[in-house]
């Protein structure tokens, strides 16, 4: 008997257990995407080269392969094109294609949440150079300028001057595929996540982290589970995530929210409604016990989520860090100190010996997922964790 067919949206490294997920509930995965060398590929039944951030692209591939599901990718044009093909074919799971496009474009998101009264860095949307540069010329600085439709850090910077606002309001532009920037005041606090699990608008799992970006500071490159001081704002948290999945009348699924907690108040920054980058969703399985990659599968396929069931969570804390070059360089491996390996559950390896690191501030030579039993313990190794990871260059 044929199986049905799934389109995965691409075959990264943080697809993977997507992927598995999806044929363990009896799916034939086509893996899509420009990169056909992304190691998740190699997990899939199949693997059909387009760009999965076009939608018109992607329609075509489903219609010609009798896709019966879709699943987006980790990363917020996949979520996008994801509700756009769902919403052509009729298919289950995804939230309407206008939906998807005010929750993951942060211009029309930060409009949207400041409606309905949510606190968030108060952003102006300009269209184009000319109007961006005239505004940051009477800006208050210091200024965040961000490209209102990227991801993982993309086109995002702090300016706290004239002269470096232009450099970045060029970035952002260049980056950008529509034309537009959003400025808004940098605020002073700690950013923190919460992951959610919705069902019929309300939630059904939560888990917060605490992200460090110590060589980025536009990418997350450690998190750890749960975030320190979220007992304090946790109300507030969910108040948040209910009240925009009841006014859009959300899909269930998975629901991020990323913040900065200032006073102890959280000022919405933006949210995604796809799974995260750095196979996050493991270490939240560790502290939760909540099966997230199966449940992810299941909410954008349309299958019922009655039957979910819990595993033994592994330890009270735990997270992820992923190993990053200081410099561009050809690495002969990395280096883990005795007293942090010993906390470690999971690694991947991204590069190898002789292999070239060619973007420091962006590439990872491996993840490494850890748990602990003790907070302070965790937090302190947390301060240190390029000290204690490292990569060791030939």
């Amino acid at each position: 008997m044929n199986k049905p067919k799934l389109l995965m949206l691409n075959g990264s490294v943080n697809e993977i257990e997507l992927i598995k997920a999806s044929q363990k509930l009896g799916y034939y995965v086509i893996t899509t995407g420009n990169a056909p060398e992304l190691i998740g590929h190699k997990y899939a039944d199949e693997y059909i080269k387009a760009d999965y951030s076009d939608c018109d692209a992607i329609l075509a591939l489903a219609k010609g392969r009798s896709i019966s599901r879709v699943v987006s990718c980790a990363n917020d044009f996949g979520a996008i094109t994801a509700s756009y093909v769902a919403e052509q074919l009729d298919l289950p799971g995804h939230d309407t294609y206008e939906n998807a496009l005010t929750l993951h474009h942060k211009d029309r998101f930060k409009q949207f949440i400041q409606q309905l009264g949510i606190k968030t860095p108060e952003s102006v949307v300009l269209k184009g150079e000319a109007e961006a540069l005239a505004y940051a010329a009477k800006a208050e600085y210091p200024i965040m300028v961000k490209a209102t439709d990227l991801t993982g850090g993309k086109g995002v910077h702090r300016a706290d001057n004239f002269t470096e606002a232009k450099k970045a309001i060029k970035d952002a532009l260049d980056r950008s595929r529509v034309d537009i920037v959003i400025i808004e005041p940098y605020i002073t606090g700690r950013q923190q996540s919460a992951v959610a699990f919705i069902k019929d608008c309300k939630i059904l799992e939560l888990v917060s982290c605490d992200c460090y970006m110590p060589l980025n500071p536009y990418l997350i490159q450690s998190e750890t589970l749960p975030a320190n001081g979220f007992e304090i704002i946790e109300p507030k948290v969910r108040h948040i995530i209910t009240s925009i999945c009841e006014r859009l009348e959300l899909k269930d699924g998975i629901f991020i929210l990323q913040y900065i907690v200032s006073n102890n108040e959280p000022y919405v920054i933006e949210m995604m409604r796809r799974a995260p980058g750095n196979q996050f969703l493991r270490a939240a399985r560790a502290v939760s016990g909540f099966p997230w990659e199966e449940a992810v599968v299941k909410a954008e396929t349309g299958a019922s989520l009655n039957d979910i069931e819990y595993s033994d969570p592994i330890a009270p804390f735990a997270g992820h860090h992923g190993i990053m070059g200081t410099k561009n360089g050809k690495i002969s491996g990395y280096y883990i100190d005795p007293d942090f390996k010993k906390h470690i559950f999971h690694i991947i390896e991204m590069m190898h010996v002789g292999d070239e690191i060619t973007d420091c501030t962006n590439e990872r030579v491996a993840y490494i997922y850890y748990k602990f039993e003790q907070r302070e313990e965790m937090d302190h190794i947390a301060k240190h964790f390029n000290n204690l990871a490292y990569v060791i260059y030939k």
